[in-house]
């Protein structure tokens, strides 16, 4: 079973790893709010919610992360501020975060698997697959167990971390 879960996790990173240049520039579009007045304010949507956290208040914390628990506050943002939205899936508060948020003509990244119902990814400017859109590894019975949303979101966010430790090192040396 080892072998299997490490197979299809490989899986998982080489596509993930395959959207190097948009992580990139959501990195890029984040580190706005942080390398200026800003902040980057983070919703997270479902059980990718115990990863929160640790965005905003670990060693390895974005910089000038908080968190937005609520939709109504988004009419308080400034300008300045970025929005990233996880989730492991479309739902219905995701969509409801990605309107509301246009509506306000706000700046936001999405990490979330394809919005395979309606497509709402392709319409995103930046958006960041996720890549696990159901369990991976095979059981006796038949059936598949473990759907790594948690290790796939740790890793996404160590590439963006690092990109965005780059960029604070390049302004520092200005």
């Amino acid at each position: 079973m080892l072998k299997i879960f490490n197979t299809q996790l490989n899986g998982i990173f080489s596509k993930i790893d395959a959207q190097e240049e948009e992580i990139e520039i959501a990195s890029q579009l984040l580190m706005q709010a942080a390398g200026g007045q800003g902040n980057i304010l983070i919703h997270v949507c479902g059980e990718t919610k115990y990863f929160s956290t640790y965005m905003t208040d670990s060693e390895e914390k974005l910089p000038n992360a908080k968190l937005i628990e609520s939709i109504d506050e988004i009419s308080k943002i400034d300008t300045t501020d970025r929005v990233l939205l996880i989730s492991p899936f479309f739902t219905d508060e995701l969509l409801s975060w990605i309107e509301k948020l246009n509506e306000h003509d706000i700046d936001f990244v999405v990490i979330s698997n394809k919005d395979k119902e309606h497509k709402t990814h392709e319409s995103l400017m930046h958006f960041i697959d996720l890549s696990t859109p159901r369990s991976i590894v095979p059981t006796a019975d038949f059936s598949k167990i473990i759907t790594p949303h948690i290790m796939a979101l740790n890793y996404i966010y160590y590439i963006m971390y690092a990109e965005m430790y780059e960029i604070t090192q390049d302004l520092e040396e200005l």
